[in-house]
Formats: C-alpha cells, sequence, structure tokens
C-alpha cells in the first residue's frame, strides 16, 4: 500500500495532472456559459439531453488521454531510477510490486476524472438540471470503466515494450476506442483489404466509446447497455491477468 501511496504522490506533483484537468474545466465553463457552442449541419446543439452525453464524451475522452500520460512512465522509471531494487530486496515479488504501481495508475487518473465530473456540475446547474446531479456519482464509475481499462493497459505495455513504443502504441489504442463508433462506420463502407484490416482492428480494441458512453445514456435516462459494461471489465481482467504473467527484467 506504501508503494501505491508514494507513487500516487509523485503523479499529484507533476504538471501535466493540473493542466489536464484545467483544460477540461475550462471546456465545460464555456459550454456553461454559452459561449463555447456544437453545431451539426450548421444547426446548434442546446437541448441538455442531447449536448449531456456530447460533454461526457469529451470529458471522457480527456480521462483517457490522462490515464495514458499518468500510466506510461511510472513502472519504467521506477526502473531507470533503480528504486524498483530496494522494493524487491525487501522480499516483495515483482508482480506485488507492479500490481501497487498499477493501483497509482488507476488512482491518479480517477482522481482526474473525478475533477472534471465535479465540473460538470456547473453545466448541470446552468442548464437548470440541479436536481440530477445525484446521477453524476453513478456515471462517475460507470466512466471508471474505461479509464481503469486504458490504465492496465498501458501500464502492461510499460512492462513489456520500450517507453516509446508502449506510448505510442497506447494513444492508438485509446484513439481508436475513443472512436470505435466511426470505426465501425467506415467497416461498413469500405470493402477488399481495407475492410479486413478494420475488422480486425475493432476485434482487438476495446469500445471505450461504447463503454464510457454509457454515462450519458444512464445520465438522460436512457437505457444502459450492461454488455459493453461487462465486456469492458473482461478487458480489465485480460490485462490484469497479463500484468501477473509478464516480468520486466532489471537494468
Amino acid at each position: 500500500m506504501i508503494i501505491a501511496v508514494t507513487a500516487l504522490k509523485e503523479k499529484i506533483r507533476k504538471k501535466v495532472f493540473y493542466i489536464v484537468s484545467i483544460l477540461g474545466i475550462l471546456i465545460l465553463v464555456l459550454f456553461s456559459t454559452g459561449t463555447g457552442t456544437i453545431s451539426i449541419n450548421g444547426e446548434e446543439i442546446t437541448d441538455y439531453k442531447l449536448l449531456s452525453p456530447i460533454l461526457l464524451n469529451i470529458i471522457n475522452a480527456i480521462s483517457c488521454v490522462m490515464a495514458v500520460v499518468l500510466s506510461l512512465n511510472t513502472i519504467p522509471d521506477e526502473y531507470e531510477r533503480k528504486t524498483s531494487h530496494l522494493v524487491l530486496i525487501r522480499e516483495v515479488s515483482q508482480r506485488t510490486y507492479h500490481a501497487w504501481l498499477t493501483a497509482a495508475n488507476i488512482m491518479a487518473s480517477l482522481l482526474a476524472e473525478l475533477i472534471l465530473f465535479v465540473s460538470f456540475l456547473i453545466f448541470m446547474a446552468a442548464k437548470n438540471h440541479g436536481g440530477d446531479m445525484w446521477k453524476l456519482l453513478p456515471a462517475f464509475f460507470i466512466s471508471a470503466v474505461g479509464v481503469i481499462l486504458v490504465c492496465v493497459m498501458t501500464s502492461w505495455l510499460s512492462i513489456v515494450l520500450p517507453k516509446i513504443v508502449a506510448g505510442t502504441l497506447s494513444v492508438i489504442l485509446v484513439l481508436a476506442g475513443v472512436f470505435y463508433n466511426l470505426l465501425e462506420l467506415l467497416n461498413s463502407i469500405v470493402g477488399g483489404f481495407g475492410g479486413k484490416l478494420l475488422k480486425g482492428i475493432l476485434h482487438i480494441v476495446p469500445n471505450l466509446h461504447g463503454i464510457q458512453g454509457q454515462a450519458g445514456e444512464f445520465l438522460v435516462n436512457n437505457r444502459v447497455d450492461v454488455h459493453l459494461l461487462l465486456t469492458g471489465l473482461l478487458w480489465i481482467y485480460v490485462f490484469v491477468i497479463a500484468l501477473g504473467l509478464f516480468r520486466r527484467k532489471e537494468v
């Protein structure tokens, strides 16, 4: 537990934690005051029921990027600074060590997402939906499934791949997951080799758009797709198992 708390404190001190959080809060404030707008076919979307899921998708996308940034360097930096050696000689297994560091990644990423969700209260109040504020807590836990998935995935990749490669691959997977619906649309249009390639990508990329999009559906009283959430939990389980199976060589 001390390992996770120490790593968490180090992450909270990083400037990127505050920069991304402030950016997300700024976006929400702009939409709350009417300064920021979203248009489809030239028509501005102002209806709360339509705008809320879109803003939550933006929050979720920012949270996923934050999860990659906060998770990528944690384990590699421990080995580069030789901090890992001081821990492992105390009869702490590498599996346990990696698990606590991953837990720190998850806690830091969820804290950043929580800040954005609390800021969403400003938007709800501005739209006269203060009575629905209680729904934000369940919505947060729904969105957390995607953030935890990204943290565990990135932490695992940082163990088995060089930092640059792990970071690049994590960003690609997250972007593909966030825009999963667009990839599905392209897959239905494109044929031949391109279509087969897109179909293969859809099978190996977690559907972050669908998983985290359920938070917005819950917020506006639409039906929540439990299957998508269970799929997200299954992805988390797979990467957790992978974390325990793979070891990192001392440098």
